[in-house]
């Protein structure tokens, strides 16, 4: 690890969101605001391109770029939806379709398949049998919606992103694997240089540039990539359900909000107002303060499930536990009740496509 190596995915990543920021209009890579998307201003949504971009090339001129080799072609499947996606909206459905096809594809590149439901009383868990693919896509899909249905205010994605990559890291420096720590470092330098210019700080009142639906997808797949990779093998460097406390609050979040989507009788893929950052603002909240609670909130969570790991908890305590929060939040947060009139009009950021 060098300096260099540590500062260079920063400074790419920035130069690479303001430079493509001015070629946004052209490239109609462009996030106008509507009656959903109340930012106020068109905004470039190069902020995903950027990071993988640049990535890549800390990577590549770091001689390390071949580890990537399995997550290529799912995370190119979902950077390439997602740039479609940030040109010309897609359909929910279709857009689902070709995640699926993607967390198919890391599932065959990687060989890895969640075999066992890690449950009390079963030391060796409840065998999946052929449910195992079908169960390890449905939580891809989990982790890459979750991330991208999180992307509604000036840095909460990025942040999520960095937070769960601050776990996987724990992880690889515990285990003792410094290719994974180089990998996941390159990728949340990566990411604060899109903070950088995404999140609001002194220096930025407004985002510059947003992740879109290109950075959100890839980012969340890649983070299933790292996972897996750390979490198969004859040592495994951790359990799988490690990579649900990764993201554990956009995952309840996105869990809360669809079953209330479907308790109203809509589509848990439609797009509304009852997010926690939008229940924030409503509060009264500033975006600002909003962001860094919910910044703070998640690391927390997926904290406790890293010293809860280390503490020896079982998989199937950490499973247990988690499913214990999504119960709870769903009844604090009374999903059986409207948070506000969907019609009513309601002053925040802005919220992408919710799939």
């Amino acid at each position: 690890m060098t300096p260099k190596y540590l500062i260079f995915p920063f400074f790419c990543t920035l130069l690479a969101c303001l430079g493509l920021a001015r070629l946004a209009p052209w490239l109609a890579l462009m996030d106008r605001p509507d009656a959903r998307k109340q930012h106020g201003r068109e905004v470039p949504v190069v902020g995903g391109i950027a990071i993988m971009l640049s990535y890549v090339l800390a990577l590549k001129l770091r001689g390390i770029a071949g580890n990537l080799t399995e997550a290529m072609l799912p995370v190119g499947l979902m950077l390439a939806v997602g740039i479609v996606d940030d040109v010309h909206a897609l359909s929910a459905r279709f857009k689902l379709a070709l995640q699926c096809v993607a967390a198919w594809l890391l599932c065959r590149t990687t060989g890895f398949d969640l075999t066992a439901l890690p449950i009390p009383g079963f030391d060796a868990g409840l065998p999946l049998g052929p449910f195992a693919l079908p169960l390890t896509m449905f939580v891809i899909l989990a982790v890459i919606n979750a991330i991208n249905m999180s992307d509604g205010a000036d840095g909460l994605a990025g942040g999520y992103v960095f937070g769960a990559l601050l776990l996987l890291l724990g992880v690889a420096l515990v285990a003792g694997r410094p290719t994974h720590v180089l990998l996941i470092v390159g990728l949340m330098s990566s990411i604060a240089g899109f903070l950088a210019c995404n999140a609001r700080h002194p220096w930025l009142a407004r985002a510059r540039v947003f992740m879109g639906d290109a950075g959100a997808l890839s980012l969340g797949m890649l983070i299933c990539w790292l996972a897996f990779d750390l979490a198969r093998g004859k040592t495994p460097a951790m359990p799988p359900v490690l990579l649900l406390y990764a993201v554990a609050l956009p995952l309840l979040d996105m869990v809360t909000v669809s079953v209330r989507r479907i308790l109203r009788g809509v589509s848990p893929m439609s797009a509304d107002r009852t997010h926690l950052h939008h229940i924030l603002f409503l509060k009264g909240l500033s975006v600002e303060v909003s962001v860094v609670v919910l910044w703070v909130a998640h690391m927390l969570l997926a904290g406790c499930g890293f010293l809860l790991w280390r503490a020896g908890a079982s998989d199937a305590v950490l499973l247990a536990l988690l499913l214990g929060a999504m119960l709870a939040k769903l009844v604090v947060m009374r999903v059986w009740e409207e948070v506000r009139d969907p019609s009513a009009p309601v002053a925040t950021p802005r919220e992408h496509s919710q799939l």
